[in-house]
């Protein structure tokens, strides 16, 4: 009988599973996969990054921040993680809320997303992180003149 251990070099494929998952709308398979990484590796941090883009998808902001929070609690220098938390700032200002409250949003978001241009090297993490900030600077100018779908 195989242990857990043997497993390890199969984390990979269960992630891209589960982001394939998430991409088919399929929670379900989702949260199997990213709960069998968690059980071969409690400490790989793809569970809980898994479990965010998870909420993320379904619009559920306040657990898709947690999620990707506590990632950085861990993985400080996670960049991926951090460009996704940016996006549920951003995000959170397409809900209810008051302008002082979408404003901080706003401000937060693009704080993150400008760190992780300047720190990350990965081309597409940049490219999500610019393209929040190119979408935070309309949004921005939308909360501003309290107009549209944010009025």
């Amino acid at each position: 009988m195989a242990t857990l251990q043997e497993f390890k070099e199969d984390l990979p494929l269960l992630v891209e599973s589960g982001l394939i998952a998430i991409k088919q709308g399929d929670e379900d398979s989702a949260r199997k996969l990213f709960n069998a990484v968690g059980i071969i590796d409690p400490q790989n941090m793809s569970k809980k990054m898994g479990f965010g883009l998870i909420a993320l998808h379904k619009m559920e902001l306040g657990s898709a921040k947690n999620y990707f929070e506590d990632v950085l609690e861990v993985e400080q220098a996670n960049w991926r993680a951090q460009a996704f938390l940016a996006f549920t700032y951003i995000l959170s200002v397409l809900q209810e809320g008051e302008h002082k409250e979408k404003h901080a949003a706003l401000k937060k978001g693009a704080e993150l997303a400008k760190e992780v241009i300047e720190k990350s090297d990965a081309p597409a993490t940049r490219q999500l992180a610019q393209s929040l900030l190119d979408w935070e600077q309309e949004l921005q100018d939308t909360v501003e003149g309290d107009k549209g779908p944010m009025g």
